[in-house]
């Protein structure tokens, strides 16, 4: 046998090469001939017919090597790549495939690893169904570059299909993969369909309750990370991200801006060039698949749009930010850009300036200042909506509905349900680790598994306990609810010192270069006007 340098040949290190992409695996008969298994046994026959007729060469095997579920599209595979380095380490002089669309189905770096790269590197390559031989003069190795245009075309189609069989699953509503919101699972019964996880559930509500308190991300982050919140990698049993171990602002803002907390199934975010391109492409909102009201929401709407509304205020504001009542609420009356609220570090009081001003002018003399002394400003504000408040809010009326709201049994009953829940919880997780210890003592797992198993259930432990301290807290305060002075309450709501409050009432507050306020509210009132300063 001789190389491509036509030098004799009497050892013969190869390697065999098999894939299979998921869309081929199944339990037909012609997924069963492409199986894994069956590409392996085609190539082992295949050498033994070579060891007959090249008695004397010596056939070494190097590697079996198998991508399973991996598109023909991309060479970027994790045991394609191992090929590449015994290759290139000279270890291996021969790789044997059942067919070219094993080796890919990009019929132009196909081309070129059986044209190019496996000459160059004095590899024999070899394709068993078609014939395919590159230590030899075929006639069959001249058509190989129409097998793989016909590979990649088929290819092409199959990724079509696939696409337009999950654009219609996705206007009917139905999951059609990928990673699934915290807080839901798949259900068993419907693959395309969510239930509700509990564990994950809590701590959706948990974040959003504290992004509810006009909280920043950075500051639910550090309180998350502090009270040990299992990740959602620890919640779905998620492998793959476990090296992530700390909560990022980046995965708090991602839950609470998810939609599909509202029961709707949001689907078709993203895009991509064709079937061979990896890049992906962000669509705008408009093309994405939106079916609602498909599974049981976490989240009501009213809470989500208030997270939303606060968000709109708060895009910039980090741990060390300080909580400006007004602020995200000012626009400038003359340039329509964004009032901010200066803070100087050796003076007591805050001034507002235009945005506008503040960045362009100094060099093109654009806008003025508006600077103004900020709390004056936010004093005046409150003054004027209160003067609009109180003339349509009773404040025996909303004395009562206080306290039947105190007093609703419903809520209690909740509570002590989750009491209930979290403490058979406990009880679950601390059998689990009493089991895994046991098996430790009897020599079923190491020490180091024993710690690797544990270390979540651990964290999951940790946090079940704090929520059973929670929960019994909240009950002993609505248990003490007698004690409580409701006419304080309300006079605390009604000083409209409530940053929640403000974005559902207030559209815009304009202010002018003279000191002079348009208020415009979200109700039928369309605006109230103040002056400040003359």
């Amino acid at each position: 046998m001789y190389d491509n340098f036509l030098r004799y040949v009497n050892v013969i290190k190869y390697v065999i090469y098999t894939r299979l992409s998921k869309e081929e695996q199944g339990k037909s008969f012609d997924d069963q001939s492409r199986s894994i298994k069956n590409q392996i046994k085609v190539c082992q026959n295949y050498i033994e017919e070579e060891k007959k007729n090249y008695p004397n060469c010596q056939f070494i095997e190097i590697a079996i090597l198998k991508d399973d579920g991996v598109s023909g599209t991309t060479f970027n595979r994790e045991d394609f790549n191992k090929l590449v380095k015994l290759i290139e380490q000279k270890k291996a002089n021969m790789v044997i495939t059942k067919d070219l669309s094993r080796l890919g189905r990009d019929h132009i770096q196909t081309d070129d690893y059986i044209e190019k790269w496996f000459p160059e590197h004095n590899v024999r390559y070899v394709s068993i169904m078609e014939n395919i031989d590159t230590y030899g003069d075929l006639v069959s190795n001249e058509i190989a570059p129409i097998i793989n245009w016909s590979n990649e075309y088929f290819a092409r189609q199959t990724s079509k299909k696939i696409k337009k069989t999950f654009k219609e699953y996705r206007k009917e509503g139905k999951w059609t993969g990928g990673e699934i919101p915290l807080g839901y699972k798949k259900d068993p019964h419907n693959k395309y369909h969510f239930i509700i996880d509990e564990k994950g559930k809590e701590i959706v509500e948990r974040i959003f309750n504290l992004a509810l308190s006009n909280m920043s991300l950075d500051k639910i982050v550090k309180i998350l990370i502090k009270e040990k919140v299992p990740l959602p990698s620890v919640i779905k049993n998620n492998k793959r991200n476990l090296s992530i171990n700390l909560w990022s602002t980046r995965t708090i803002k991602s839950i609470l801006q998810n939609e599909m907390y509202l029961g709707h199934m949001i689907q078709g975010k993203t895009t991509r060039l064709n079937h061979k391109s990896k890049k992906v492409i962000y669509l705008p909102k408009e093309n994405w698949n939106i079916v609602k009201n498909t599974h049981k929401s976490i989240i009501d709407e009213e809470t989500f749009n208030n997270v939303q509304l606060l968000f709109k205020t708060n895009k910039n504001k980090t741990i060390n930010s300080y909580n400006y009542l007004l602020r995200g609420l000012i626009k400038c009356q003359e340039c329509h850009h964004s009032i901010s609220i200066q803070r100087y570090p050796k003076r007591k009081t805050c001034y507002t300036i235009c945005n506008y001003y503040r960045k362009y002018g100094s060099q093109k003399k654009v806008c003025t200042a508006h600077r103004f002394n900020y709390q004056d400003l936010e004093n005046l504000v409150l003054t004027s909506i209160k003067e609009e408040c109180f003339k349509y809010i009773d404040k025996n009326k909303l004395k009562e509905i206080l306290k039947n709201d105190y007093q609703n049994k419903q809520i209690t009953n909740n509570i002590n349900n989750n009491i209930e829940k979290s403490k058979q919880e406990i009880m679950k997780l601390k059998k689990q680790i009493k089991d895994i210890y046991n098996d430790k003592l009897e020599g079923i797992i190491t020490k180091e598994q024993y710690l690797n198993i544990t270390k979540d259930k651990y964290e999951i432990l940790e946090y079940e306990k704090k929520k059973l301290s929670h929960y019994i807290n909240s009950l002993k305060e609505i248990n003490n609810e007698n004690k409580e002075d409701y006419n304080q309450i309300i006079d605390n709501f009604l000083s409209l010192n409530n940053k929640m409050l403000l974005l559902n009432l207030i559209e815009i507050i304009y202010l002018n270069e003279n000191g002079n306020i348009d208020i415009y509210y979200k109700i039928s009132k369309p605006s109230n006007s103040a002056t400040f300063y003359a």
